[in-house]
């Protein structure tokens, strides 16, 4: 049985992953439509190897954002900043049904995450936009890092 000190040491002093995965090489739907394939280039107790990864579609979408958010929150603690998604481009396109708005955020090396709102949502975030956009000189923005120079 582990101590709260035991669990302490190994809080701070984390063990190596024996699973590290460097590239996704592809991402492909399952011909039952009930998972995604993930194929990725990754180090197996110090071996590289390919893996083919089962993601089952109803836990996809949790886990992109999920993986998004910890990317956001990474870069945050680096640059001191609150975590946020940085898109290279957002568009809106055809949406599931005339209540709804369908935005598409793209991110780094093609990365698309769809949205979709309701009706009240995207007036709100449209009007919040333009008046950010057109006031200009009254934005707020985040302290940036300092950094020594030398």
């Amino acid at each position: 049985m582990t101590g709260p000190r035991d669990t302490d040491t190994a809080m701070e002093n984390p063990a190596r992953p024996e699973l590290q995965i460097h590239r996704i090489t592809a991402v492909t739907p399952h011909a039952d439509g009930q998972r995604i394939l993930v194929q990725a280039d990754a180090v197996v107790k110090d071996e590289r190897t390919q893996l083919e990864i089962a993601v089952t579609t109803d836990l996809a979408p949790s886990m992109a954002l999920a993986l998004l958010a910890t990317t956001a929150l990474a870069r945050a603690r680096r640059d001191e900043l609150e975590p946020a998604l940085e898109a290279l481009a957002a568009a809106v396109v055809r949406s599931s049904s005339e209540e709804r708005v369908r935005i598409h955020l793209l991110f780094d090396k093609g990365i698309v995450l769809p949205l979709e709102l309701d009706g009240a949502a995207a007036k709100a975030l449209s009007d919040g936009l333009a008046e950010y956009l057109n006031n200009a000189p009254k934005r707020r923005y985040a302290a940036r890092k300092v950094t020594a120079t030398r």
